[in-house]
């Protein structure tokens, strides 16, 4: 049952198996279930591999915005 409903925990487990007539411990149920490991989460560096010309993209835009405002304000010479 598990298996067929991943998100499913042993106490929605031990409900169904109760209404078909199985009697069984809830202890047992979580006992008995299938262990699912989630996806790797991604290291750092694959994200900041992935995602480094965005990054990029975006510092370059606030250096510029910064430049363009100090010279608004007469501040560059």
């Amino acid at each position: 049952m598990s298996v067929e409903n991943p998100l499913w925990g042993a106490p929605r487990i031990h409900g169904e198996q109760l209404k078909l007539g199985f009697e069984v411990a809830q202890s047992s149920v979580a006992k008995y279930m299938v262990k699912r490991r989630g996806p790797p989460s991604q290291e750092w560096r694959t994200f900041l591999r992935n995602h480094a010309p965005d990054i990029a993209a975006i510092d370059l835009f606030l250096l510029q915005l910064s430049v363009s405002t100090w010279h608004a304000n007469g501040r560059g010479a």
